[in-house]
């Protein structure tokens, strides 16, 4: 047996794992050269010294690995392969792999393994993995940039060439009704060729008017959220893949609370301590304190008057020469010591009621609220350590803009810090629509506007939204470009038919209503004629059944009709042009 143990602690000291073994009182038992070598401890100093003694100076330098074993320890729960930074001091650092075991009888076996050049080549990987996905995320912006800026210079050579053709036709259409040609051919028709021709009546009806704008844009989410660490602590498990959907109330991560565990139980320890002082202070006169200083004043002044008694009798005694002097002021100097000693119990009554005075009392509540208030605020924090989705969304990493260093992604084990963007949410129960508008029709828009969203990507897709916003400052551009305007339109609440059937980034037409009457009066286009007055005219039926010209005022123009505001009542009877008849 003696060789079997000899060999054992042979094999232990040789091996290149630190070996700890802590008893069931916390002290330790067993440490090898190499768990010396990576806590910084001699072996022989270290056994037999209870673990948090023998650390409690070095905290600072190994806090979350000397944490982690006591918790590990008292809790008698396994961790196998977790790692944690060792900081030895000034800029020197490693990380250790540890693994503890719990044992028989409250023993506890630690295992230590210095894994800190693993640790330096998974960081050059992930750097290196970091700085690939940034480029090909760059490419790929850069692509949707091009393939955005093509399709506007498209639009934009569509939209000339209509341009141009509307105003050669209005061109001819003016010079058309200007000339003295069409008055005569007008006049020709309507007077000596009415056998040729024949003429047809429009009756004035109010009827809705609406004019729209066609827009294009690429569908957002309704807002993004940025979830926050709630407290410093590690990511212990990651339930969600970047880019995916995920549901209102869906769990996305899980932090460790081990270290919020222990502040946890120290506040309940203040809380019980706040409580039960406010509790006496609200009694205090029925408090131990207060009783016993009353009894001692009680008790003295029994025994003032007993010496008093006993002086009267003294004295009785000392005229008649009973008893000497001596005696007669030995009473007398007991009887002064008593009555000081009755005005000291006096003013310690008053000093012990005044403990509970309402000051006191209300200092010992704001303190017990406080207490509270720090427990139910620590409570919240342990319950926030399982994070959820509010929303129906999409999860993304968050920009550099949004957490600078710290937008990285987030992997199980990582260390983060309290207030830490850890991810960000596409709220999807709502979306919005980026677009642009030229100069000509912005000012038609306005906050509120009916919007009509369809999309080529997803032909069954009918979605209503108004304006959001219209911004009142153009969009830098080239100088042979013309300015255009931000516009962004929200949709009602999403059904989840048409949350499974919509991908951020897809392209979306927009149809906003700017001019909505749902009683207009209009005429067909051909009914209205340039006056020679200037202006514009209409031919009326009259009681008579002949015909007269009235000048009228025109409003919006549509591809086959015109509003007219003024000139016209319903019911009124307005000659169109006459049509050739057929042979």
């Amino acid at each position: 047996m003696a060789e079997a143990k000899l060999d054992y602690q042979k094999l232990v000291s040789g091996l290149p794992q630190g070996v700890l073994g802590l008893g069931a009182q916390g002290e330790v038992v067993q440490m090898n050269p190499a768990a010396g070598r990576i806590l910084g401890i001699d072996p022989l100093q270290a056994a037999g010294r209870i673990f948090s003694e023998l650390f409690a100076d070095r905290l600072e330098q190994g806090e979350e690995i000397f944490k982690t074993i006591a918790s590990a320890q008292s809790k008698g729960t396994a961790i196998s392969g977790l790692v944690i930074p060792l900081d030895k001091g000034g800029d020197e650092s490693s990380h250790i792999a540890l693994t503890v075991t719990p044992l028989a009888e409250g023993e506890t076996a630690v295992v230590l393994t210095d894994v800190t050049r693993q640790e330096q080549m998974r960081r050059h990987h992930q750097k290196k993995h970091d700085q690939a996905t940034n480029w090909a995320l760059r490419l790929e912006q850069e692509k949707n940039r091009l393939e955005q800026a093509l399709k506007k210079n498209l639009r934009f050579r569509l939209g000339a060439a209509l341009v141009v053709v509307v105003i050669f036709a209005g061109l001819g259409y003016y010079t058309w009704n200007r000339t003295d040609l069409v008055s005569f051919v007008t006049k020709g028709l309507h007077g000596g060729a009415g056998k040729a021709v024949s003429e047809s009546v429009y009756t004035v009806q109010p009827q809705p008017l609406n004019s729209s704008i066609n827009l294009s844009g690429t569908i957002k989410p309704f807002e993004t959220i940025n979830l926050l660490s709630p407290f410093a602590g590690r990511v212990l498990k990651r339930h969600f893949e970047y880019g995916q959907k995920v549901n209102k109330g869906d769990l996305l991560l899980k932090l460790d609370t081990s270290d919020l565990e222990v502040k946890l139980r120290e506040a309940e320890v203040a809380a019980i301590k706040a409580d039960e002082e406010y509790k006496k202070l609200k009694d205090w006169k029925n408090s131990a304190t207060v009783l016993q200083a009353e009894r001692a004043l009680n008790k003295a002044k029994n025994d003032l008057e007993v010496t008093q008694q006993k002086l009267h009798e003294s004295k009785m005694l000392y005229k008649r020469g009973i008893i000497p002097l001596d005696e007669y002021r030995s009473l007398k100097e007991q009887v002064q010591n008593q009555k000081i000693s009755l005005d000291t119990l006096k003013d310690q009554l008053r000093t012990a009621m005044e403990k509970g005075k309402s000051k006191n009392l209300l200092v010992a509540k704001l303190e017990k609220e406080n207490a509270e208030a720090k427990l139910a605020k620590i409570n919240k924090r342990i319950k926030r350590a399982d994070m959820v989705a509010p929303v129906v969304g999409v999860v993304f990493k968050p920009t550099e803009d949004q957490a600078g260093k710290k937008g990285k992604t987030v992997e199980v084990g990582y260390q983060v810090e309290k207030g830490q963007v850890l991810l960000s949410l596409g709220n999807m129960e709502r979306l919005s629509v980026s677009t642009t508008v030229g100069e000509l029709n912005v000012a038609k828009l306005r906050k509120g506007q009916k919007v009509d969203i369809t999309s080529y990507a997803s032909p069954d897709l009918d979605l209503q939204g108004s304006i959001e916003a219209v911004s009142s400052q153009a969009i830098q551009s080239s100088s042979d470009s013309p300015p255009s305007f931000e516009v962004r339109v929200i949709t009602k609440k999403l059904t989840p038919g048409q949350q499974a059937g919509l991908r951020l980034g897809m392209s979306a037409n927009l149809q906003i209503k700017v001019v909505t009457k749902p009683k207009a009066l209009c005429v067909p286009l051909g009914a209205v004629c340039p006056s020679s007055k200037g202006g514009s005219e209409v031919t009326l039926v009259d009681d008579k059944g002949g015909n007269k010209v009235v000048g009228v005022k025109t409003g919006m123009t549509t591809m086959d009709k015109v509003e007219i505001t003024e000139g016209l009542k319903p019911g009124d009877k307005v000659v169109l042009p006459a049509k050739p008849k057929a042979n």
